[in-house]
């Protein structure tokens, strides 16, 4: 018996790790049961669906444009097949984006966004959404290799002066431990920010949770070098240039002892033994959610699809 075809849409295949992350997470759960196929901008969604929309599409932070661009990626998708957002994030700015996302998720059957704050934003327009962790948090861990270099990611949108301290803290942590430090490139505007280190450029999210897994201590801003961070159970310093980033370290916090560092100069903080314990009870709770998250797309897939 064929398996039906579902098709997931996202900002695939421009090189950001984050969105491969989702891209794969997503494909591997689904695939025992469905054929999965992708599509990306600038491609508009054709032909049948299901539609899975997945990763920060309603989100104006970056581009008012590209909001406006998902979003009729959305209303043409749902004039023909049913249309699910998946453990999506949500932050808007303007008055004008929350009018129109009100218009077009009131068109989609499945809502579910990944942490409490998209939820509080899509409530305050009318909707009722799920809550799921996002579907990377659902890998099962790696096999810890010690050895590997202190990493430090960080992105253009921070002040230059707290990327400088960022480095060097993470400098003075890699001459105490005896460890080199790597800037690690998780999307290509990455390496602009990590001057005066030498660069790590994962080609897959694989190699990326690979890298983590050998780090002492990782001091990063993007969100998916934490969670692959979280999921290969290395510590981490947080600097949030985005509320997606302070979302999700509230996800974490709830078994730490400590909140996340957001300051460079506290990345002793997570080296501590109850600082580890809790990060890995994090970790497992995280995951379980996940995974409940991707059994309750599916459970939505076998109706519709």
């Amino acid at each position: 018996m064929s398996r039906e075809k579902i098709t997931l849409y996202g900002y695939f295949g421009h090189g950001n790790l984050g969105d491969e992350a989702l891209r794969e997470a997503w494909t591997k759960a689904l695939s025992p049961m469905f054929q999965v196929r992708t599509l990306a901008p600038p491609r508009l969604p054709k032909g049948q669906g299901p539609w899975l929309f997945c990763g920060g599409l309603l989100q104006d932070r970056t581009s008012f444009r590209s909001l406006l661009f998902y979003l009729a990626a959305i209303e043409v998708a749902a004039r023909r097949s049913p249309v699910a957002l998946v453990s999506v994030g949500v932050d808007l700015r303007r008055r004008v984006s929350r009018q129109a996302v009100r218009m077009a998720v009131a068109k989609i059957e499945y809502l579910s966004v990944r942490d409490e704050a998209s939820a509080g934003e899509l409530s305050r327009l009318g909707f009722t959404p799920k809550v799921f962790p996002d579907p990377v948090l659902s890998w099962r861990p790696p096999d810890r290799r010690p050895g590997g270099a202190v990493l430090v990611n960080l992105v253009p949108e921070l002040p230059p002066e707290l990327r400088a301290r960022a480095i060097s803290h993470a400098q003075r942590l890699g001459a105490q431990l005896k460890a080199p430090v790597n800037g690690l490139v998780m999307a290509p505007e990455d390496a602009r920010a990590l001057v005066g280190l030498p660069l790590v450029r994962p080609a897959t999210p694989a190699q990326a949770l690979e890298l983590l897994s050998t780090a002492p201590v990782l001091i990063a801003a993007r969100l998916h070098a934490l969670e692959l961070a979280l999921v290969a159970g290395t510590p981490f310093v947080a600097l949030p240039y985005a509320r997606k980033v302070g979302a999700f370290l509230h996800l974490v916090e709830r078994e730490l002892p400590v909140p996340v560092p957001r300051r460079p100069e506290e990345m002793g903080i997570v080296l501590t033994g109850d600082w580890r314990r809790g990060l890995l009870l994090a970790r497992e709770r995280l995951r379980e959610e996940a995974k409940e998250g991707i059994r309750d797309v599916e459970n939505w897939l076998a109706q519709v699809a």
